[in-house]
C-alpha cells in the first residue's frame, strides 16, 4: 500500500498513473491523526511532494506553528509505526517564506530528518540538497520528471492560436506561463525584454497570487517605451494551454532559484526552446538543441540569452524528442525499487 500525502495536480496525477502501472496501490490519503491511525500499517510508504503545504498558513504565524508541532506529532508517529517517509525534492525550501521563515525551515529539517529516502529529478538537485542538509548520497533515488507530450491538448496551429489571441503572424514572441510569484523574477524578465530594443513581444501569463506583485510587474511594463508586454493575470486552463504555448517562439523561466521545473519541461513538450538560468535540473534537461542557459549571477545575462535564443534555429521535433527522453514509468520502476529496499 502507497499512501499520498501530496496535493492531487498534474504532476502527481501522471505519477501516480506510472506507479499503479508498475503495480503499486497508490491510495490519497488525510493528513489526520485520527485516518492515519486507522489506515497506516508497518511497511507502508508515505509520499510528500510538497509537505509546508501541510503546516504552513502564511497569512498566520500562530496557525503555522501550531500546525508545525502538529505536523512534527504525525512524523514521529508514523515512523514509530513504522511507515516509510519517501520526501521529494520539488525545492530546496518552499517558496512561500522560504529559507528566511524560520517554520519553513524546521518543517525541511524534520522532512529530512525522517524521511527514510528523498527523491531528485537530477543528479545537480541531489548535489544541491545533499551539501543543504548534509543527506548521505544512498538516501537518494532519482526520479526522472516525466514529459508531458500527449497530456494536454494540442490541436491548434500556431496561425489559429496567434490569430484568436490577436498577435501578428510574423512577430517574435517570449512567453512566461505559470503562477506569477516573486521568486519566478518577472520583474527582471520585463526589464531584460525592454533592454533587448527590438520588436519582440512578451506575453506573462498567469495567476498572480499577489495584488501587490501584480502591480510591481504591470509598473515596469507600463515604464517600457512602446506596447511590447502583455500581462494577462488569470488561471490558465489546462485545455488553454495549447494557446499560448503554440503561439509563442520561445518560453523564458526567469527564476531565481529552483530545483525542477515543471514549466521548462511544459515548454519541450510543446516543442518550444526554453530561456532559463542554469540552476538545478535545468542544466541536465536543457540543451543546446532545445534552449539557451545563462549563468544568474551575471548582469545582462538573460537579456543576452533573449537575445541568442531569437537569432537561433530551433526544431520543434528535435524539442519534442528531447522531452520524449523522460518517462513517468521508469521513475515510478525506480520509486518501486527503493520502496523495496527501505528497511
Amino acid at each position: 500500500m502507497l499512501t499520498f500525502t501530496s496535493e492531487l495536480n498534474d504532476y502527481t496525477a501522471c505519477f501516480h498513473a506510472a506507479l499503479r502501472r508498475s503495480g503499486l496501490e497508490v491510495h490519497k490519503a488525510k493528513w489526520s491523526g485520527r485516518w492515519l491511525y486507522r489506515n497506516v500499517r508497518s511497511g507502508d510508504v508515505i509520499s510528500l511532494d510538497w509537505p509546508s503545504l501541510l503546516f504552513y498558513h502564511p497569512e498566520s504565524r500562530l496557525k503555522t506553528w501550531v500546525s508545525l508541532l502538529r505536523f512534527l506529532v504525525l512524523m514521529l508517529a508514523l515512523r514509530l509505526r513504522g511507515a516509510k517517509i519517501i520526501w521529494t525534492a520539488h525545492n530546496l525550501y518552499p517558496h512561500d517564506g522560504g529559507r528566511r521563515a524560520l517554520a519553513q525551515r524546521l518543517g525541511r529539517y524534520i522532512v529530512v530528518r525522517l524521511a527514510s529516502c528523498v527523491g531528485v529529478h537530477g543528479q545537480s538537485s541531489a548535489e544541491v540538497v545533499q551539501h543543504e542538509f548534509g543527506i548521505t548520497p544512498s538516501k537518494f533515488v532519482l526520479l526522472e520528471h516525466g514529459n508531458w507530450v500527449g497530456f494536454y491538448a494540442n490541436t491548434v496551429t500556431r496561425q489559429e492560436a496567434r490569430s484568436r489571441l490577436n498577435i501578428p503572424q510574423d512577430a517574435y514572441v517570449f512567453l512566461f506561463i505559470g503562477l506569477c510569484k516573486p521568486y519566478k523574477n518577472l520583474e527582471y524578465l520585463v526589464r531584460s525584454h525592454q533592454a533587448l530594443q527590438d520588436d519582440s513581444l512578451l506575453w506573462i501569463v498567469g495567476q498572480f497570487q499577489s495584488q501587490a506583485y501584480y502591480r510591481r510587474v504591470a509598473q515596469a511594463a507600463r515604464s517600457a517605451v512602446g506596447d511590447r508586454t502583455t500581462i494577462r493575470d488569470e488561471f490558465v486552463a489546462s485545455d488553454e494551454l495549447q494557446l499560448y504555448l503554440n503561439a509563442c517562439d520561445a518560453v523564458v523561466l526567469p527564476y531565481r532559484d529552483i530545483l525542477t521545473s515543471g514549466a521548462a519541461m511544459l515548454a519541450l513538450s510543446f516543442g518550444r526552446p526554453v530561456v532559463a538560468p542554469r540552476l538545478g535540473t535545468l542544466e541536465q534537461l536543457v540543451t543546446d538543441d532545445c534552449g539557451v542557459l545563462y549563468d544568474p549571477a551575471t548582469v545582462g545575462a538573460l537579456q543576452a540569452a533573449m537575445c541568442a535564443a531569437r537569432g537561433r534555429r530551433f526544431y520543434p521535433q528535435r524539442i519534442i524528442d528531447r522531452a520524449l527522453q523522460f518517462s513517468w514509468d521508469r521513475s515510478a520502476e525506480a520509486f518501486a525499487k527503493k520502496v523495496s529496499g527501505i528497511r
